[in-house]
């Protein structure tokens, strides 16, 4: 036995034997992360990516946009809380989760950090109809169960638009001159607005479009403060139509059920 291995017996069957030599555990979500990157290369979508979504960063270096997609996606997917959870856990996989796209070096968290901060509206936009595309192109088949029929024998389909609001508490920071200049990390993502029952000083507003009969998210769109409810439910609207289209069903089948963010308003 090494001089950096201890080994003791329990009970005379069963033998530990422990290591200083670090030998970090693989993370549970790292096969399904596998998967979902391997379907982005084998469907197209990570040509696509590569091609279609551009962020202006002023100093480019060595990583490309599906660098922090990928980082991203298997951050989804993880379901861990925070990012720097996420970056603990990934630090014994780097090499595994990238080489998914062929890619040799994993961007850190600060990097990740200031790409995020770089990515504009136009960069959003264009991962939004990225998403829609792929939808549109491979939607849940929905069969002759699906959806629901009244009395005349009419099927129609319900799709949800829910509007959910985020608070954010402010922690005190000293305005002196004898500090730095303070800066708020959520300042352009959160704006005063009205928060219902959730305690914060500032809001943002998220609004979701699902499928209620194949459960697939069509779309989400949000806002600083109380969000942007009448934009938003346009664009709900433009999403369900073409959903119904693919689907080979009438804009007429199409029933939106909306919450108490949009008021009276009828799509």
């Amino acid at each position: 036995m090494s001089e950096n291995n201890v080994g003791f017996t329990v009970a005379g069957l069963l033998e530990v034997t422990t290591t200083e030599q670090s030998n970090l555990a693989i993370p549970s979500w790292l096969a399904e992360a596998l998967l979902v990157g391997q379907y982005w290369n084998q469907s197209g979508l990570l040509d696509q990516l590569q091609q279609q979504v551009r962020v202006s960063r002023g100093r480019m270096g060595q990583y490309e946009v599906c660098d922090f997609a990928l980082l991203l996606l298997a951050y989804a997917v993880s379901g861990v809380e925070t990012l720097k959870l996420f970056f603990q856990q990934l630090e014994s996989v780097k090499p595994v989760l990238m080489s998914v796209w062929k890619r040799e070096k994993c961007p850190v968290a600060a990097t990740l950090s200031r790409f995020l901060a770089d990515v504009d509206e136009s960069a959003v936009e264009q991962l939004r109809n990225l998403f829609e595309m792929d939808l549109l192109a491979h939607p849940i088949e929905m069969n002759t169960a699906m959806g629901l029929s009244d009395r005349t024998g009419a099927r129609w389909v319900i799709f949800d638009v829910d509007g959910t609001v985020k608070a954010t508490r402010h922690r005190a920071l000293v305005n002196a001159p004898t500090h730095p200049q303070v800066k708020r990390r959520s300042e352009n993502a959160c704006a005063p607005g009205y928060g219902g029952r959730k305690r914060g000083d500032y809001v943002r507003t998220r609004s979701t479009v699902a499928c209620a009969h194949t459960h697939e998210w069509l779309g989400t769109f949000a806002a600083p403060g109380n969000g942007t409810p009448k934009p938003d439910l346009a664009r709900a609207c433009g999403l369900v139509k073409r959903y119904l289209q693919t689907q080979g069903l009438t804009i007429g089948q199409g029933i939106v059920r909306l919450d108490g963010l949009y008021g009276s308003e009828l799509c």
